[in-house]
């Protein structure tokens, strides 16, 4: 959810200034968009507060503790693998997002010949998706890196 977040709000925001520069005196659109991108923005939260912070909410309503032939369920494996684990999932998920609309926009420069890197509309997007696919490969390569720092910070 964070990374829809981080992925959705620069889109919103590239949209909000392509409509301020191209059109001055189209409110309608503005403001559609700003309504859009607090409402998409509220729903992100909302739905983040209650899968993270209040599962005992959803556990009651739905009933997903009830019916189980046996209340425990242990599962003995260290908090730092499930974190490592949790790291490189999370990293491929990021490249598997980035990887591709990072060539499509590299493709895409690639068919206009003439013009230059900063006055292409997708150079802007070119450098996002290649930021984001270098954390994405950073993740998935040095998950042990970024789990020692979680561990260090959860202990200091």
């Amino acid at each position: 959810m964070i990374l829809a977040l981080v992925t959705v709000v620069p889109q919103f925001i590239s949209t909000l200034l392509f409509i301020g520069t191209s059109v001055s005196d189209d409110f309608i659109n503005l403001a559609l968009t700003i309504g859009l991108l607090l409402l998409t923005i509220f729903i992100l939260f909302l739905i983040l507060r209650y899968c993270v912070f209040r599962t005992d909410l959803i556990i009651d309503k739905l009933h997903l503790d009830k019916n189980f032939p046996e209340e425990k369920f242990e599962l003995n494996i260290h908090r730092s693998t499930v974190l490592t684990i949790a790291v490189i999932v999370i990293g491929g998920l990021v490249l598997i997002d980035s990887v591709p609309e990072l060539c499509r926009h590299i493709f895409s420069y690639a068919q206009e010949k003439n013009m230059r890197f900063i006055e292409n509309p997708d150079g802007g997007w070119m450098i996002f998706y290649a930021v984001k696919t270098l954390i994405g490969f950073f993740m998935v390569t040095s998950s042990r890196l970024i789990v020692n720092f979680i561990e260090q910070k959860r202990k200091g």
